[in-house]
C-alpha cells in the first residue's frame, strides 16, 4: 500500500511539471507572436495652410512730443507758473523772465522808430506839396524836385530800418514770457525764480520738460525674419505692468525702413490714443504684433518633428515603411510648427515621432484627423 501511494505521488508530480512546462511554452509562444506584430502609429495627412501667429516685443511708451523748454533770450527767472505734474495747454504762459537791459533796448528802438517815422511823414508831405506846385510851369526847379525826391526815399528807408529794429527787439522782449509749445504734462522742473537762463547760460538747463500724454508712441524692434509680415496701419495690442490683465490698442504708423545691423531688426512705431490718461510716458510695455504669412505653408504638430544630434526631421510613412525627411523649422505657434523641406501635400506623417522609428522600419498606421489629434 505504501509503495502504491509513493507511485501515485510521483505520477502526479510528473503530471504537474509537464502541465507547467506546457503552459509556460504556450505563454512564451503567445508573447513571441505578439512581439512580431508591427506597432500601430497615429498619422495624419500633410496639408498647406495659412500660418498666423503673434510675437511679443518689449518697448517703452513715449510722449508723442517731448521737449525741454529753454529760454530764447538771456534773463533771470521772475516767476514760474507751473510745476511737476501740471497739465498745460498750447501757448499757455509757464514762466516769465526779466531783463532790464533788453527792455531799455526796446524803449530806445521805439524812440528811434517814432523819430524816423515823424521825419518820413514830414518829408513825404513836403514832397507831395512840391509835386502839386510843380504842376505850374517854372514854379519849382528840376534840381529841387530831385533833392526832395532823394530825401523822401532816404527818410523812407531810414523809417523802414528803424521799424524793423524795433520789431526785432520787441520780438526778443516777447520771449521773456515763456509759453508751452503744445498740450502736455510737465514732467520735470529744474530751476527756480532768480536763476539766470538763456543762450549765454553755459549749463544749458531747461526750465521745464513737457511731454504730450494724450497721444503716445511705442517703439519696438521687430526681428528681420518677421518684417515681411508687418504692415503700416495694422492694429497692435499691448499691455503694461501697471495695469495687469488689461489690454490696450494702438496702430502701426511708421517704420524706420532701416535695418539695425547689430540687432538685425527694424524699429517700428506704434501710435496710441491715450484719451483717458491711464498710460504715462516712460511705462514699459509688451506689444503683441500679429504675424501672417502672405502664402500658405506646411504646418505640423510640434510632436511630429524630431531633433537629434545629427539632423532635424519628420517621420514619413510610405507603403508601410518609415522614411526620415530632413526639415527646417519656421515660426512656432503654441504646439504647432511651420516646416520647410522636400514634402508634398498628402504625405502621411507620424503624429508622435521619435528616433526609435528608424529608416525602413515596417509599421502599421491609422490615419486620424489632425483636429482629433490635437484634442
Amino acid at each position: 500500500m505504501k509503495h502504491l501511494m509513493c507511485s501515485l505521488s510521483g505520477f502526479y508530480n510528473s503530471l504537474f511539471f509537464a502541465t507547467a512546462v506546457l503552459l509556460a511554452s504556450c505563454s512564451t509562444k503567445t508573447s513571441e507572436e505578439k512581439t512580431t506584430d508591427p506597432p500601430v502609429y497615429e498619422t495624419f495627412l500633410l496639408k498647406k495652410e495659412k500660418f498666423g501667429m503673434s510675437i511679443k516685443l518689449p518697448g517703452e511708451l513715449e510722449g508723442y512730443y517731448e521737449t525741454g523748454i529753454m529760454a530764447k533770450v538771456n534773463g533771470y527767472i521772475k516767476t514760474m507758473k507751473v510745476d511737476i505734474g501740471d497739465r498745460v495747454l498750447k501757448n499757455q504762459l509757464v514762466a516769465e523772465l526779466e531783463a532790464p537791459e533788453l527792455e531799455s533796448q526796446l524803449a530806445s528802438a521805439y524812440a528811434d522808430y517814432q523819430a524816423k517815422n515823424a521825419e518820413f511823414v514830414n518829408q513825404k508831405n513836403k514832397y507831395i506839396r512840391l509835386q502839386q506846385t510843380n504842376k505850374t510851369p517854372g514854379a519849382v526847379s528840376p534840381y529841387d524836385m530831385d533833392v526832395a525826391k532823394t530825401q523822401y526815399l532816404s527818410d523812407s528807408l531810414a523809417y523802414i530800418a528803424t521799424k524793423a529794429k524795433y520789431e526785432s527787439v520787441k520780438q526778443l522782449v516777447s520771449y521773456l514770457k515763456i509759453t508751452a509749445p503744445f498740450d502736455g504734462l510737465v514732467t520735470e522742473r529744474a530751476l527756480a525764480p532768480g536763476a539766470f537762463v538763456g543762450p549765454n547760460d553755459r549749463n544749458g538747463i531747461a526750465l521745464y520738460r513737457i511731454k504730450q500724454e494724450n497721444r503716445l508712441r511705442l517703439h519696438v524692434a521687430v526681428p528681420e525674419k518677421y518684417l515681411a509680415e508687418v504692415k503700416e496701419g495694422a492694429g497692435v495690442k499691448f499691455s503694461v505692468k501697471s495695469f495687469p490683465g488689461e489690454i490696450f490698442e494702438g496702430r502701426i504708423t511708421r517704420m524706420s525702413k532701416n535695418l539695425n545691423i547689430q540687432t538685425r531688426s527694424e524699429t517700428v512705431e506704434i501710435e496710441i490714443q491715450n484719451t483717458n490718461g491711464h498710460l504715462l510716458p516712460g511705462m514699459y510695455a509688451t506689444a503683441i504684433l500679429p504675424i501672417s504669412r502672405p502664402t500658405e505653408s506646411f504646418v505640423v504638430p510640434a510632436s511630429a518633428v524630431v531633433t537629434s544630434m545629427e539632423e532635424q526631421f519628420i517621420v514619413k510613412v510610405k507603403n508601410g515603411l518609415v522614411e526620415h525627411v530632413p526639415v527646417n523649422k519656421g515660426d512656432v505657434k503654441e504646439d504647432e510648427i511651420e516646416i520647410f523641406g522636400k514634402l508634398t501635400i498628402g504625405d502621411t506623417l507620424v503624429y508622435k515621432a521619435s528616433e526609435e522609428l528608424r529608416k525602413k522600419d515596417k509599421i502599421k498606421i491609422v490615419v486620424v484627423d489632425r483636429n482629433e489629434l490635437n484634442h
